[in-house]
């Protein structure tokens, strides 16, 4: 996660948002669009593109700026993020109890994928689009907080593979969603039991709450064209 490079077009909203979207909750499509299934309750709403980005997230650089952009496409807003050699992310808290909204989706496209990456190693970690669920808060003192990734990334790995992070091993692991070019272009909508991901990633019960959401797209390792 220290790096990360995407051209990814994010879209989000509730239930018809598009390019990166979460939404925790039945029914969402559209990227930068995330809501949470809740038991009994109505869904939790992670993040609308249609909100200022400066408003909404907070961009951490890591290495130089990935360019992320509000974008309409069709009448729905969306978020597009493209690498620029770069490892950035945007950033929002949230904080909600993993037990009364287990399940997450979204819906998103990739239009270019960085073709040698490989999230198993340090020199060629690259993601095209990957959603961050992080169970605390980060700080100086404390930077391996316990992370559970949904990605999207070149075709080397299979679908539902898990991959221990090289930068963080131990504390942040990625699910492969998506992988490779087969989608390239298209909407992609995606809906993931959090509880069940976070048992088969690492092991034992996830915490009880997520602190943090974020998105990713970084192509410093590679240096190769990704948009999102």
């Amino acid at each position: 996660m220290s790096r990360g490079s995407c051209d990814d077009l994010f879209r989000c909203s509730t239930f018809y948002d598009q390019f990166y979207g979460f939404y925790s909750g039945d029914g969402c499509r559209g990227a930068l669009s995330f809501a949470l299934p809740a038991l009994g309750k109505d869904p939790v709403l992670l993040g609308d593109p249609a909100v200022p980005l400066d408003e909404a997230w907070t961009h951490q650089h890591f290495s130089g700026a990935t360019e992320y952009d509000r974008v309409t496409l069709k009448g729905i807003a969306t978020i597009r993020a493209v690498g620029r050699d770069s490892a950035s992310g945007l950033y929002r808290d949230v904080r909600y109890r993993v037990a009364e909204h287990p399940w997450l989706a979204w819906a998103w496209r990739v239009d270019r994928l960085q073709q040698t990456a490989d999230i198993r190693t340090k020199a060629r970690e690259d993601f095209a689009a990957a959603i961050f669920l992080i169970f605390g808060r980060p700080s100086m003192l404390n930077r391996d907080v316990t992370t559970l990734a949904y990605v999207w990334t070149g075709g080397g790995l299979p679908e539902n593979a898990i991959v221990d992070s090289p930068y963080h091993p131990g504390s942040v692991r990625s699910i492969v969603v998506r992988s490779g070019e087969e989608r390239l272009g298209q909407w992609t909508q995606e809906r993931r039991n959090v509880i069940d991901d976070f048992r088969r990633a690492f092991g034992r019960e996830p915490p009880d709450t997520v602190e943090v959401v974020a998105l990713f797209t970084d192509n410093d390792q590679t240096g190769e064209p990704v948009e999102t």
